[in-house]
């Protein structure tokens, strides 16, 4: 039998908390207050979008987990609705954790974990008291719950088919001795379940979250949340044993990072009005004042997925729709700003905004040490700012006393010399990036790199990039965030996204678009054009004059050469809320 795959409309799901507020994003996916995580839609049905989510009505911490529902006609203005789901039945007492949403003969199906109350996560049924209801407002339960009881695993996905009309659903599931697992079931009606075997498997995490297995451009996708991170990767399931077959990387190698930044617990769903596969995630806080504040956690923007033009990678980007947030009288426009050589800091006249959208156009010298960017939610001095930057290096292949931290798979025994250990990665499919440590004994000297990690100067380091061929450089976008907030117990770090950019000849420059959304705490960036990297964060700043823009140069080019703001757009945004 040929198993063909295709999505049977998706509803997914997140787990998220977070209660309106007027300091908090107001075009992010939140529910009413409280603790917000994994979404568990969106589904399209009926002409609306259905967004489900882990919710817990009382309080802004983690228990007691409902399901809350928003519903909207774009994917972008939202009507809040009522719970969706409660925990009030035995199999389910303990929490309604993370599912998705089949079409199941016309109707939506939900496929749900419950927390059983001798805390057992087992997978449960349920579908709308009356589909000609458009809000989709009242849910049943199924008589026959809990349909699956074993593995002890949980977060089903959107159920596909085969050509003979098989239904096939996945769920989370791994031991230490086994690794995560995405364990496959098939039923013909829906509710009863056959257990199969593990779909796809492997040993960098000891148990996945919320698969999800979908098609893009006649193409198949896993993905799953492991290691703290999303990630995805291109293959193909084999006909017979039906088992996932990666392209080439697997699910916990950073290269194939979803989002670089906070991102978890993603789910997608075809959106037939657009003819797009779409993926949205939670993005939890990063600080310890939820429970003050009164909610915790929000959905990112929706993002289109797609193909690299290649066909090996896959890529993301704000949907198109987002545009309708800008508040076009609002709009501000540079071009054809050249920043001065030396510019530790400099505003931007007559630019404010915590809620707004930034569309920027770099041109800056290839081949060189650079360190630049834009800096949002600052105060007038800057001794509180965020800075969104992009630095590269001239020459990534060798790099002496650098060391690239992190993102480790393998140390390689018996290494002398660092030579070895660059030719240990180049000779390794998986390795992206090296660090041979001088004062470390052998076989503890050298490590191997699934992703390309932030450099940072170490004496005692010899690191270096694998290289993509002469007509390819990688540089790296970050989020610096050490001056973001005062409160110690808030995030501080930078986090960053490897991007690989190609020779021009023009000018010897380089040109990158970057797409940036702040919304109060959440600044979410993307490359919009060519959709290779997304990167999100949370910030938090104390004072209320922190929503300047500015400008700065840390490391300039050389030889008279310029980095230039080719062009610079500004919206205010407005809310989601209708």
């Amino acid at each position: 039998m040929q198993t063909i795959l295709f999505l049977v409309s998706l509803i997914t799901i997140f787990e998220v908390v977070k209660a309106d507020d007027p300091l908090r994003p107001q075009y992010h996916l939140m529910p009413e207050k409280n603790w917000l995580n994994d979404p568990n839609g969106p589904v399209y049905f009926n002409g609306y979008y259905h967004m489900f989510f882990q919710y817990n009505p009382n309080g802004a911490v983690w228990g007691d987990m409902h399901w809350g529902h928003c519903y909207s006609k774009d994917m972008v203005h939202w009507i809040h609705l009522p719970v969706a789901l409660a925990p009030d039945q035995s199999y389910d007492i303990n929490g309604i954790f993370t599912g998705s949403t089949t079409i199941v003969n016309g109707i939506p199906t939900i496929i749900y974990t419950g927390i059983t109350n001798t805390s057992q996560q087992v997978q449960c049924q349920a579908q709308p008291v009356d589909i000609t209801d458009p809000t989709l407002t009242k849910w049943k339960k199924s008589p026959l719950n809990p349909l699956i009881t074993a593995p002890n695993g949980r977060d089903p996905s959107t159920a596909f088919q085969d050509d003979e009309n098989n239904y096939y659903l996945i769920y989370g599931y791994g031991t230490e001795e086994e690794g995560g697992q995405a364990v496959l079931f098939t039923s013909k009606d829906f509710l009863k379940w056959t257990y199969l075997h593990p779909l796809h498997s492997n040993h960098y995490d000891h148990f996945w979250e919320c698969p999800d297995i979908f098609g893009v451009s006649n193409r198949i996708v896993l993905k799953a949340s492991l290691l703290g991170r999303d990630f995805w990767t291109l293959g193909d399931i084999d006909p017979t044993k039906l088992i996932f077959i990666p392209d080439n990387h697997d699910l916990g190698e950073y290269i194939q990072l979803i989002d670089h930044g906070r991102f978890y617990a993603s789910k997608t769903f075809y959106d037939p009005v657009n003819d797009q596969q779409v993926i949205m995630g939670w993005t939890s806080e990063e600080d310890n004042l939820g429970p003050k504040r009164g909610w915790q956690g929000c959905h990112t923007l929706p993002r289109a997925i797609f193909l690299s033009d290649d066909g090996l990678e896959l890529r993301s980007r704000p949907i198109d729709a987002l545009k309708t947030l800008r508040d076009d009288q609002s709009h501000q426009h540079f071009h054809s700003v050249v920043l001065p050589p030396t510019t530790p800091f400099e505003l931007i006249p007559e630019v404010h905004g915590n809620q707004i959208e930034i569309v920027i156009n770099w041109q800056f010298p290839m081949h060189e040490n650079l360190d630049f960017g834009l800096i949002v939610l600052s105060t007038p001095d800057g001794s509180q700012r965020t800075s969104i930057g992009i630095a590269s290096r001239d020459n990534t292949s060798v790099m002496l006393n650098w060391d690239l931290p992190a993102w480790d798979y393998l140390s390689v025994p018996s290494i002398i010399e660092w030579s070895e250990c660059e030719t240990a990665c180049n000779r390794d499919t998986k390795c992206q990036a090296w660090t041979f440590v001088k004062d470390r004994q052998v076989n503890n000297n050298c490590f191997l790199k699934s992703g390309v990690p932030f450099p940072n100067p170490n004496s005692v380091c010899v690191s270096g990039v694998k290289q993509r061929g002469d007509d390819k450089q990688i540089l790296w976008v970050y989020m610096n965030r050490i001056l973001s907030q005062k409160n110690p117990d808030a995030a501080h770090d930078i986090i960053y996204a490897p991007l690989w950019v190609e020779t021009t000849t023009t000018n010897a420059h380089w040109f990158l678009q970057l797409d940036i959304f702040v919304d109060h705490s959440v600044i979410e960036v993307f490359e919009p054009q060519g959709g290779r990297f997304a990167l999100t964060g949370h910030v938090y700043p104390e004072d209320g004059n922190a929503d300047n823009l500015a400008v700065y140069i840390n490391d300039g080019p050389v030889d008279d050469d310029s980095i230039v703001i080719d062009t610079l757009d500004i919206w205010k945004l407005n809310t989601i809320w209708t």
